[in-house]
């Protein structure tokens, strides 16, 4: 079931989307709290290249939840509808990392908690998102990246249709040389 809902009233939000087992809505007050949790734990960051302070968690809440706000893509909050739980987030950014070929771009990404892993979750909102992106809002073209290491990232990617683009792989900018994380697959519609 892919549902989509132009106006939100419960999460005040122009937008949410759906799937059997995923809502992906605005962000609430009470995603911050397990917003930081997931943000320290540093197996739920292990393809990052590193933590995130609970400061550093609290400002890109805020950012993530008002960019949101103002836009048709975003990250999504993503929360198990059976539980009711916050879950992480899933979506569409917009993308411009200087000295990488193929931005400006939208991204489709995500980042789950590791109790939510290896349960379809992330392919399945991440198909919801993709369908909405490509045949909603009319992006011509999507990207996914992330590290070489990131195997389940890239099953996932893999999963929902996108294509490996070789030519496009790049060491990312923003991460110092000898990080684990530093050099990026790249993926895209």
């Amino acid at each position: 079931m892919i549902d989509v809902a132009f106006f939100d009233e419960e999460y005040n939000l122009a937008l949410a989307l759906e799937s059997d087992r995923v809502l992906l809505r605005g962000w609430l007050e009470s995603d911050l709290e397990p917003w930081i949790n997931l943000n320290l734990d540093p197996i739920n960051l292990r393809y990052f290249p590193r933590t995130y302070s609970a400061e550093e968690s609290q400002e890109s809440f805020t950012r993530i939840a008002e960019r949101l706000e103002e836009n048709p893509t975003g990250l999504w909050a993503a929360e198990e509808k059976s539980s009711g739980e916050f879950m992480g987030f899933v979506g569409i950014a917009h993308q411009a990392i200087d000295g990488v070929s193929f931005m400006p771009c939208y991204e489709i990404g995500w980042r789950l908690d590791k109790k939510y892993w290896g349960k379809g979750y992330a392919t399945e909102a991440a198909t919801v998102v993709l369908k909405y992106g490509l045949e909603e809002i009319g992006i011509p073209q999507i990207y996914s990246y992330t590290a070489v290491g990131n195997l389940p990232s890239i099953k996932v990617m893999r999963k929902i249709g996108l294509r490996e683009r070789p030519e496009l792989a790049f060491e990312h900018p923003k991460i110092e040389v000898g990080n684990p994380t530093k050099s990026h697959v790249v993926f895209s519609t």
